[in-house]
């Protein structure tokens, strides 16, 4: 199993959250080995918004990142979109 932190920076957090949350929701739903997807705010960092996902394989997120689901979402997402980094962790 991997954990993956996805670190982005965003214009508007409460404009990006409904569009994140529901986001969140869908992957859960229809991506394969997705087992888990949070959406975490940090109010001592401006812009930050933060995915802490569980994953059964590395190979799982990376077809998240390039599958229909974000791709599906992703005209709500980016026009808030500044910056993202991803932490990939394997879980021991």
């Amino acid at each position: 199993m991997v954990v993956v932190i996805n670190d982005d920076r965003v214009t508007d957090v409460e404009a990006y959250l409904p569009h994140a949350k529901a986001f969140a929701q869908d992957a859960v739903e229809h991506d394969k080995g997705l087992l888990s997807m949070e959406v975490l705010t940090d109010p001592s960092v401006p812009g930050r918004v933060l995915y802490l996902s569980h994953f059964e394989t590395e190979e799982d997120f990376r077809a998240h990142a390039a599958g229909a689901t974000f791709q599906k979402h992703l005209p709500d997402l980016a026009p808030y979109f500044i910056s993202a980094q991803d932490t990939i962790l394997t879980v021991v």
